[in-house]
């Protein structure tokens, strides 16, 4: 059967215009959205945005800079003290 002898999921007077891939619902022209070449309608466009949004913790971006200041200072000291070690034997 053919998109347009379909009616719009959201809006039943409207004849319909895509399929959405992630529901398979078909939407009407106003409904349908295109994200990266496939069509989706509102609500599963919404879910796809607030997957896309989400973002790594200030916290964790956090963690990693103090465990490289850690390892760049451990890394001075062993530098240092090879150093002295250095120095003193040779």
């Amino acid at each position: 059967m053919a998109l347009a002898a379909q009616h719009c999921a959201h809006h039943p007077s409207r004849a319909g215009f895509a399929l959405c891939m992630a529901c398979r619902k078909v939407v009407c022209q106003e409904c349908a959205t295109t994200w990266d070449g496939v069509n989706h309608c509102r609500s599963c466009l919404a879910l796809r945005r607030a997957s896309a949004e989400r973002r790594v913790p200030l916290l964790a971006w956090v963690g990693w800079a103090a465990g490289a200041a850690a390892l760049f200072a451990a890394a001075g000291s062993a530098m240092a003290w090879a150093g002295a070690l250095w120095a003193r034997f040779w």
